[in-house]
């Protein structure tokens, strides 16, 4: 492991000489492995995507913009460019052959025991980028005592008493069969005084939550807005045309004793409501990837212990045909039920109806793309920072018989990663 005070000292103005001495497209350097997420603490770059995996080792931090490339060139792009990665951050509402993916100029890969430095040209001036617009290099890691203020005001969407209407509206639904299922979130706005510093904020996440079975995801497009996310679930992993997803629905909270959290974990494995949940979920991812493959393998269900909750979860592999890209996966999948609803066509337009704001970020892939090696998670547990304004998101599956209150306390639960951070807990 490669201390970041060598990095810096002795690594990085070989790379500045390297930048000024060479007119290539592209550099590339390989260091022993660097902690990207203490990396993190030294960044003043305006574009930031920070990715570490929850099933593989495989951490990337992107800086700068290099190249925006268009849903329609992805796939001539990464056959051409096999080395590179982009960043792929949808929008729930949006299709996905309309999103843009980003080629940062400066990528950090950590995995197994190297990691790789990649730096490409400005797409502002097609120069490279000099450590000083990305880096403070006069910061002091040990004095480093980041402080989270208190809020000054706070609101809900929806309230809670439009929170029940919005149920029970989805349980009329089901009566008339005309939805079988529905995931319905809500959020909570937290207002402050002075702008939130988003790394220090997702420091404290991090610090404050055990998240050995979460991604870990940074992303902040300006200056003062970053989207933050540390989701269990995965939406889906493309190495060598292996593909790897899960299927994680029903929820139930963690006890507060070992007798009490077996309780609880027995409800998720009885529970018919919870049952129905899990196994609509589990049928149409199978049902979109036959599509694709006739290899598919789905595992045995398991119990997902996180912290402040538990969830049903299997696992799902196929062997893909050659002719497959990721963005089409990504169309034929998202959302998938565990973040939208069955059938999808009909949940979607009653999100949107039904929900006091749109989700953007919230609940739809996030991740990094590649030729060889593609993974995306589903931007759940979640939070969005915009300068003053804190929004955290929570969401629960809806299906025929669910209660209004037990959905909100959901929700709140999925919330708490966060709020730990909020209420300086």
């Amino acid at each position: 492991m490669m201390k970041l005070n060598q990095f810096f000292e002795i690594e990085l103005p070989k790379i500045n000489l390297s930048l000024r001495a060479n007119d290539s497209e592209c550099l590339f350097f390989e260091f022993d492995r660097i902690n990207l997420e203490e990396l993190l603490n030294h960044t003043i770059s305006e574009k930031i995507f920070y990715f570490k995996s929850k099933y593989n080792d495989f951490t990337f931090l992107g800086f700068g913009h290099s190249n925006t490339i268009k849903a329609s060139e992805l796939k001539g792009f990464i056959s051409n460019n096999p080395t590179f990665f982009l960043t792929a951050i949808f929008s729930f509402e949006e299709d996905p052959k309309n999103a843009e993916f980003i080629l940062p100029e400066w990528i950090f890969i950590t995995r197994e025991n190297k990691t790789e430095l990649h730096i490409l040209k400005s797409s502002e001036d097609n120069n490279f980028s000099t450590p000083s617009l990305f880096f403070n290099l006069n910061f002091d890691l040990f004095h480093y005592d980041p402080q989270i203020t208190h809020w000054t005001s706070y609101e809900e969407h929806p309230e809670h008493d439009q929170w029940i209407k919005i149920i029970e509206e989805c349980n009329r639904l089901f009566d008339q069969q005309t939805l079988d299922k529905i995931v319905m979130s809500r959020t909570k706005v937290f207002n402050y005084d002075d702008a939130i510093d988003p790394i220090a904020f997702f420091k404290a996440v991090l610090e404050k939550n055990d998240t050995t079975n979460s991604y870990q995801i940074f992303a902040q497009t300006t200056f003062g807005k970053a989207f933050i996310s540390i989701t269990p679930e995965r939406f889906f992993t493309i190495e060598k045309n292996r593909f790897h997803s899960i299927a994680l629905a029903g929820s139930v909270p963690r006890g507060k004793t070992p007798e009490e959290d077996l309780e609880f974990e027995q409800i998720l494995n009885t529970s018919d409501k919870l049952f129905r949940e899990h196994s609509l979920v589990t049928e149409e991812i199978v049902k979109i990837l036959s599509t694709l493959t006739n290899d598919i393998h789905v595992s045995s269900p398991e119990i997902m212990k996180l912290p402040y909750i538990q969830h049903k979860a299997v696992t799902i592999t196929a062997n893909l045909k050659s002719n497959n890209d990721p963005l089409e996966l990504v169309s034929l999948l998202h959302p998938t039920p565990a973040v939208g609803g069955l059938p999808t066509k009909t949940a979607l337009p009653k999100i949107l109806e039904l929900e006091p704001y749109h989700r953007n970020n919230y609940a739809a892939p996030i991740g990094v793309i590649s030729a060889h090696y593609s993974e995306l998670a589903v931007g759940i547990r979640s939070a969005l920072i915009e300068r003053e304004k804190l929004t955290v998101f929570g969401g629960a599956g809806i299906v025929k018989g669910s209660i209004p209150e037990e959905e909100w306390i959901e929700t709140g639960t999925k919330m708490n990663p966060f709020l730990k951070v909020v209420n300086h807990e």
